[in-house]
């Protein structure tokens, strides 16, 4: 009498089954763990920004370096960005950076305007408050604008001051100026007809919005 052997094994339909299981569910883990990072990242805002400037420049001794002001001249002098298309952005979610020659200097809500400066008219236009709250930054918008820049407004990178030592027969760069001198320290210099370089930044995301380069003429 033969002895039947009986296989306790899991057939091999059944093993596939439990194969394309553990597949889906070890899939799904990924997927779902992806998508978490993917979520928590930041999108840098797209925009297209025109980029214009102002620059009236009236110092009545051009045989120095330093600015003397003709009294009660406030001209608004600095940069200032359109928005053309795009995604609309909070001045507080940005950095400006500027580059001429071997100097850098960089605005955002945590970098504060010299506001003994005769530049800025507070009449015309409507200075942001930096993140404290209290002291005002370079960036500044029209009366009628809030900090959020939607789709045709504008913000201005207002300078601090300017001046014209084109009569300083010492100077090793003579000409026209912009210049930033933030309370947090530094003095930063814009020699017009110079190309300088400019980068808008997104803090949330780090990502660069646009960057080029403008001559201020």
């Amino acid at each position: 009498m033969k002895k039947q052997i009986r296989e306790n094994g899991v057939s091999p339909v059944v093993g596939v089954m439990l194969m394309l299981v553990v597949t889906i569910i070890i899939a799904a883990m990924v997927a779902s763990f992806t998508g978490g990072l993917a979520g928590e990242q930041k999108a840098t805002p797209q925009v297209k920004l025109d980029v214009s400037y102002t620059a009236s420049i009236i110092d009545t001794d051009k045989t120095n370096t330093e600015p003397d002001y003709k009294a009660g001249y406030k001209p608004n002098n600095g940069l200032t960005f359109r928005l053309l298309g795009g995604d609309s952005f909070q001045l507080k979610d940005i950095a400006v950076q500027l580059k001429s020659g071997d100097a850098t200097i960089t605005f955002d809500s945590n970098v504060y305007r010299d506001t003994t400066s005769s530049n800025a008219d507070s009449d015309k236009l409507n200075i942001i408050r930096g993140s404290n709250g209290v002291n005002e930054t370079y960036f500044a918008v029209v009366k009628q604008q809030d900090e959020v820049i939607a789709l045709g407004e504008t913000f201005s990178l207002l300078a601090d001051g300017y001046y014209d030592n084109s009569l300083n027969t010492t100077a090793t760069k003579k000409g026209q100026f912009l210049r930033w001198t933030p309370v947090n320290g530094g003095t930063f210099d814009i020699q017009l007809n110079v190309p300088i370089e400019y980068v808008v930044l997104d803090k949330n995301s780090g990502g660069r919005m646009q960057a080029g380069t403008i001559t201020i003429r």
